[in-house]
């Protein structure tokens, strides 16, 4: 870069006295710089040649560039063959680890950006403030062994799951990075107070779900066990009261595992009241709200209350623009979940066991869901077809899909040529968040109705 045409100098300057002995003519050699000048001088004439070679040059300069970009080279490549390199961006990175090759740190930035450029946990993130951007979890990227190798591991594991020739198994470099993960935390294990350290609780995190993605319930399990045992020592409820992103994740975690495992999840919280928590969103409700009869049992009608006040007040505050406060809906999430989980063991009435989300174990449910149906399908579904249309589609986009035997046979039984609009104003009236069952509920309908011909 040339330099700048003017550089500058400073002259301290007292307005009560006078300025210091010589430098009232440095300002006025500063001031007539470029003045009483002669063009024809010899001066002028050195300047002028001086000003010319520097031009000539910086052009000579911007000509090589040009031709170096037009050979697919990093400008100066032919002074210094390491400079393309250093110039890379991932170049000027420092990892904790020493032995990450180009491909590893490909990854790695392909991580950082996507979790930059995607904040969203769920599709509820778009009603929910989370403020999900968490710096710390980049920071330790970047200067936490145990933490980057694990993003290593997921990120691997990712590409395992998209190669057409997966067979289900962990690629060699998927494991290679989750031996390095679980011995690095080993380590950090034998630390005191390792239970402070928020990468640790990310990493256990991290392995949970990745034991979870590959069924290796043993795994998760064990993994489950860390976590519940650090969040114990930072103080259970009140610390996770106090970070509601970090909540959310695990209820999702350990709700899957509980699902797919039979077991009670690890994070169930003890039910105190049976009562609905929230309030009706506004007044007057909607006059076709659906409400349950008076045979359910009153525990599951107030968490159906709940569920469908809830539902109201998104789709209220997504035609305001406005996302619930994440404590206070991870407290009514908590509640709603814990209280789900713990009728599972106290609830047999067939329509009510058609409530998504209250069953276990996963691999059971779709036979339970299916058994009930049977029971429920000449009874109360049948007198009321919204409450029919909720079920079937609910359950489809959750739980089954679309090619499920007795949802298929159960669809073929319901009305046909309906257009969408017309079955979710069915879907509304029973609990429906529009801004997150939209696409999922039209897609799955639309599967289903292909399911007629079949």
């Amino acid at each position: 870069m040339p330099p700048l045409a003017t550089s500058f100098e400073f002259v301290s300057f007292d307005p009560v006295s006078n300025p210091k002995p010589g430098k009232t003519l440095q300002v006025r050699s500063r001031c007539m710089q470029g003045k009483n000048k002669r063009e024809g001088s010899r001066r002028t004439q050195r300047e002028n040649r001086r000003l010319a070679k520097e031009k000539e040059k910086e052009d000579e300069n911007n000509d090589e560039r040009t031709k170096q970009l037009h050979q697919g080279q990093q400008p100066g490549a032919s002074l210094n063959p390491l400079l393309g390199t250093m110039i890379s961006d991932l170049a000027l990175v420092h990892f904790p680890s020493s032995n990450i090759d180009h491909e590893a740190k490909a990854l790695l930035f392909k991580a950082f950006a996507y979790n930059v450029a995607n904040q969203s946990l769920s599709p509820l993130d778009r009603a929910v403030d989370f403020d999900c951007l968490e710096s710390a979890s980049f920071e330790w990227m970047f200067t936490d062994s145990a933490f980057m190798h694990s993003v290593l591991c997921a990120s691997y594991a990712i590409n395992d799951f998209l190669a057409p020739n997966w067979d289900g198994t962990p690629g060699q470099k998927t494991v290679l990075h989750l031996r390095k993960t679980l011995s690095l935390l080993q380590t950090k294990l034998h630390e005191d107070n390792v239970h402070h350290d928020e990468s640790v609780l990310q990493v256990v995190m991290n392995l949970a779900l990745l034991a979870a993605v590959y069924a290796d319930w043993d795994a998760a399990a064990a993994h489950f066990k860390g976590m519940h045992r650090i969040i114990q020592l930072r103080g259970a409820q009140s610390f996770l009261r106090a970070r509601p992103k970090l909540h959310f994740k695990l209820d999702r975690i350990d709700l899957a595992w509980s699902l797919s495992s039979g077991k009670p999840p690890f994070f169930l919280h003890p039910t105190v009241a049976w009562g609905p928590i929230i309030h009706a969103p506004y007044l007057p409700l909607p006059e076709n709200l659906y409400r349950p009869p008076n045979e359910w049992d009153y525990r599951l009608a107030n968490v159906f209350q709940d569920f469908q006040f809830l539902s109201l007040q998104i789709n209220r505050n997504a035609l305001k623009r406005a996302r619930h406060n994440a404590a206070c809906f991870q407290a009514v999430l908590t509640s709603l979940q814990s209280r789900l989980m713990h009728l599972g063991r106290l609830v047999d009435n067939p329509v009510e066991e058609l409530v998504p989300g209250r069953k276990i174990p996963y691999a059971w449910v779709i036979r339970q869901l299916g058994d009930a149906y049977s029971q429920a399908s000449n009874g109360p579904l049948k007198e009321d077809k919204s409450l029919m249309w909720w079920v079937l589609i609910s359950v489809a986009f959750t739980i089954t899909g679309s090619q499920e035997y007795w949802v298929k046979e159960a669809w073929k039984r319901t009305e046909a040529g309906l257009e969408w609009t017309t079955v979710k104003s069915h879907l509304i009236r029973i609990m429906w968040i529009e801004l997150i069952h939209d696409d999922p509920g039209k897609l799955i309908f639309e599967r289903l109705e292909d399911t007629r011909s079949t």
